[in-house]
Order: C-alpha cells, then sequence, then structure tokens
C-alpha cells in the first residue's frame, strides 16, 4: 500500500488560512538605510549578492544596526541589471516623531559606506522625499515573497518610480507581500494594490494607515507589545499622525496610547494558538502566535 505524504502549504497561504492578526511582528529599527542594487539578490543580501562586496555589505549592515536600525538593498524592475550609473540611496529616520526621508545618489556602496562613517545621526538639510514604498521581493530567502508580491507590484506600475521599490528581505516571509512605507516606517502584510496606494497618500500627510489586524504590523520604531497596541488604536480610530500618536508602557502588558484628543489604556498580550503553520518555506511547521490587544478604559 503506497502513502502519500502531504507537503504543508508555502508559509504566507498557511497564514492566510489561520486568520490571525499581524499586530506587532514589524521588524524592528528606528532607521532604515536602503541602497540601490539592481539585478538578483542573495539569500543574505548584504553579504550574498552578486557585484556588492561582502565585505562592504557586511559593514553597511552592521553600521546600521549599531545606529538602532536596518540595512535592505532596494531595485526596480526597469532596471535589472548594473549598468554604471549613480545608485539611489534612501535613508528614513526620526521614525517615533512623525520620520523624515533623504534621497540622494552615491556612484559605489563604497561610497554609500564612506558617507555612513561619517554621518551623526541627524536628518540633513534639504526638504523631504516622497514617501516610498518598499515591497519584499528576495525570493532566494523565501519563494512566498516573490510569489505574492509581484502581482501588486505589476498593478502599481503607474506610481512615480521614486515612490515604488523592491526590497530584499523585510521580515516575517509568512506575512507576503509584506511591505514598508517610509518615512512612518510602518509595516504591511497581505499587501494589495488598493492598501498599496492608500498608505502611500497617507503617508504623504504623515498618517498612519489603519490596515486593521490582518495587515498592519505596527511601526518598526516600537517595541512589538506598543506596535500592536497603536495598531489596535488605528483600527479603531481611524488614520492618525504619526507624530501624535504616542504609546507608553506603564507595566509589562499594560499600554497608553493616546493622541492630543483621546486616550485609552490597554492590556496587550501574545497567545499561542493551536493552529500549525511555517514561519518560513524552509521550515517544519509550528504553533502560531499572534498578539491581542483588550481596552481596559
Amino acid at each position: 500500500m503506497e502513502h502519500h505524504l502531504t507537503r504543508p502549504p508555502a508559509c504566507a497561504v498557511g497564514w492566510q488560512a489561520s486568520g490571525l492578526s499581524a499586530w506587532g511582528s514589524a521588524p524592528q529599527a528606528s532607521l532604515w538605510v536602503c541602497l540601490e542594487h539592481p539585478g538578483p539578490w542573495g539569500r543574505k543580501a548584504a553579504t550574498q549578492t552578486r557585484g556588492l562586496d561582502p565585505a562592504v555589505g557586511e559593514a553597511l549592515d552592521a553600521l546600521t544596526a549599531a545606529m538602532g536600525g536596518k540595512f535592505v538593498l532596494i531595485r526596480q524592475a526597469v532596471r535589472n541589471q548594473p549598468d554604471g550609473e549613480p545608485l539611489t540611496v534612501l535613508v528614513a529616520g526620526g521614525l517615533a516623531t512623525g520620520g523624515w526621508l533623504r534621497r540622494f545618489t552615491v556612484c559605489s556602496p563604497q561610497e554609500l559606506l564612506d558617507w555612513l562613517r561619517g554621518w551623526d545621526g541627524r536628518p540633513w538639510d534639504g526638504e523631504d522625499a516622497d514617501p516610498a514604498l518598499l515591497v519584499c521581493t528576495n525570493a532566494k530567502r523565501d519563494q512566498c515573497c516573490s510569489r505574492f508580491a509581484r502581482p501588486v507590484l505589476d498593478a502599481l506600475d503607474d506610481l512615480p518610480r521614486e515612490q515604488l521599490w523592491e526590497s530584499s528581505h523585510l521580515g516575517g516571509h509568512r506575512f507576503a507581500a509584506t511591505a514598508l512605507v517610509l518615512p512612518t516606517g510602518q509595516a504591511m502584510a497581505g499587501l494589495d494594490e488598493p492598501a498599496a496606494r492608500e498608505a502611500l497618500e497617507l503617508a504623504a500627510g504623515r498618517e498612519l494607515w489603519p490596515g486593521g489586524r490582518r495587515r498592519d504590523r505596527g511601526r518598526s520604531c516600537l517595541t512589538p507589545e506598543r506596535q500592536a497596541a497603536e495598531a489596535w488604536a488605528l483600527e479603531e480610530w481611524g488614520p492618525l499622525s504619526a507624530a501624535t500618536l504616542v504609546s507608553e508602557e506603564l507595566q509589562p502588558g499594560r499600554i497608553r496610547v493616546r493622541t492630543p484628543d483621546r486616550e485609552v489604556l490597554v492590556e496587550v498580550g501574545q497567545r499561542t494558538t493551536t493552529y500549525h503553520s511555517r514561519l518560513s518555506c524552509d521550515k517544519e511547521p509550528e504553533p502560531l502566535t499572534e498578539w491581542q490587544v483588550t481596552p481596559l478604559t
């Protein structure tokens, strides 16, 4: 008698079927440094990408992390091979107070590394760049990233080039298509075309997108508990200014969320569910967790 083993579904398919919350799952970073690098990326983009010196990539990654941030590679489909032209750099910071975004170009990754070594971490003179949406397509890390991102990117190809970027790993393969809005640092799950357009439009006014429990992962500058609490507030109250939405952890699991005209105390906790799925397509199924938020006042 033959036995046929059933392969578990792709990680994003499994998570979508779970119905669980994405709150509190944003990658944690108070600074984002993004370097354009056309062409394919490796599994570990900073150190395993053709045309990027691994020593330079590792130094960029480590230096950004030492500043409390994350380093990612970005690209656009219309420029899929290195061509010797200047490379775009996006730097976003000040996320806890609304965020700022600067755009400039370098001739090489080494030039960015030299600049970063001399930078004091503060925004420099100049106007903010238009908001940018980074959509993870790092298929070498997980096939779900590319599989679910490509249709969304195709549907958004009318957006200005400087606003829409493919990115290397943003964390949380199972939430594909995953995205990051700059300069607010808000991370998104299960991205689709309407959500992408709405989030970008709100970010232009430094407002946060009320994506709801299935799509709003939270702001990267916060702890998971505060991410979840603020995402709950956005779902309840609608779009809010990134500069005036404030969360404070008064004691473990107790978060006060406030704006200039409203305030609420919530209890935040993580629970392990009975639903089993893969966190990544190269892992075995395991019980999934989710953050729950309960208003107390």
